[in-house]
């Protein structure tokens, strides 16, 4: 079951949220917003200087890639944690592993943990040898994340550190102690910091089997309002690739809360035709780089399935 515990609490606590704000017996509010807030300041807007026109598919394809890329470049840290969330969905795809394994060496800490969780979230065992080498990250909230992310991937590399998590007692044979990082490996023991890496990482968890996202994930461990049930929702119908839900995906993309069209756009990336299409492209002119990036993502998943499902027809 390894990890999967774990996120199962996590999901409790966002249904719990649901139940709050959906109980049965009572009375809808006058105002059909309240509990629900729009974009609030959570993330500042970025507007596109140029914004993206209609395109054929091989623009598109090499537009996302370029959004993505820029994205991990921009000097805002938050920026390069949006493109390294929607990289997280991308699987089994060269350029993304390469994009995800240089982050591994930013110098931002919150960047580098996004970059390892991210992996994980691929489900990509590419990356496996990458995250061996995060295990001596000088941080410990990258190299808890990576002993985490090994786990998920099924490699016993980073057990070592979850034991010691697990027992609070600092080890004696370990790769990861070396005479420069002890300092850091204390950080791993000490019940201060590992509440705050315990919190950083807990809203990470989610981005496994439920795929939900790092922005997502930490709205609903968070939050005590409306959009964590609404973003739980969101990820829940993605399972269900029915027309209608399709089509409720494509009208989330214009709600005014960027939690909700960031997990929208993330949704879509199940879902096929030229709707989809042209509603993910559109997206790449919201204003938040978070829904924006996951919008190109999604966009090379069904452009990547498009051609295998164009190259399976040819072979029958």
């Amino acid at each position: 079951m390894r990890f999967r515990f774990t996120t199962a609490c996590l999901v409790c606590l966002a249904l719990s949220s649901f139940a709050q704000t959906s109980h049965p017996q009572q009375k809808p509010p006058a105002d059909a917003d309240a509990g629900i807030v729009g974009d609030a300041g959570e993330e500042p807007d970025q507007p596109l200087s140029e914004p993206a026109v209609k395109m054929d598919a091989a623009t598109a394809t090499k537009t996302a890639w370029k959004m993505l890329e820029d994205g991990l470049k921009d000097p805002k840290e938050q920026v390069r944690i949006d493109a390294l969330n929607a990289l997280g969905t991308l699987r089994g795809m060269r350029q993304s592993e390469k994009l995800l394994q240089d982050s591994f060496k930013d110098t931002n800490v919150d960047v580098r943990v996004a970059a390892v969780a991210a992996s994980s979230g691929t489900g990509d065992r590419n990356l496996i040898p990458a995250l061996r080498e995060a295990l001596d990250d000088p941080a410990p909230e990258v190299d808890f994340a990576a002993a985490v992310s090994l786990w998920k991937l099924h490699d016993p590399s980073g057990t070592n550190v979850l034991y010691g998590v697990l027992a609070g007692e600092q080890r004696t044979q370990s790769s990861f102690i070396k005479s420069g990082e002890r300092e850091a490996n204390k950080d791993l023991h000490d019940p201060a910091a590992l509440a705050r890496i315990g919190a950083k990482q807990a809203a990470y968890a989610l981005l496994g089997p439920f795929g939900i996202g790092l922005d997502a994930a930490r709205l609903m461990v968070k939050s005590n309002h409306a959009n964590s049930a609404r973003v739980l929702t969101a990820t829940l119908l993605a399972e269900d690739h029915s027309p209608e839900t399709k089509k409720n995906f494509i009208a989330a993309l214009g709600d005014k809360d960027y939690f909700v069209r960031a997990a929208s756009a993330r949704a879509l990336g199940g879902f096929h035709g030229k709707d989809v299409d042209d509603a993910l492209m559109n997206a790449f002119n919201d204003k938040k780089t978070a829904v924006r990036f996951m919008a190109a993502a999604s966009y090379l998943r069904v452009n990547e399935m498009a051609v295998k499902h164009s190259a399976r027809r040819r072979t029958m």
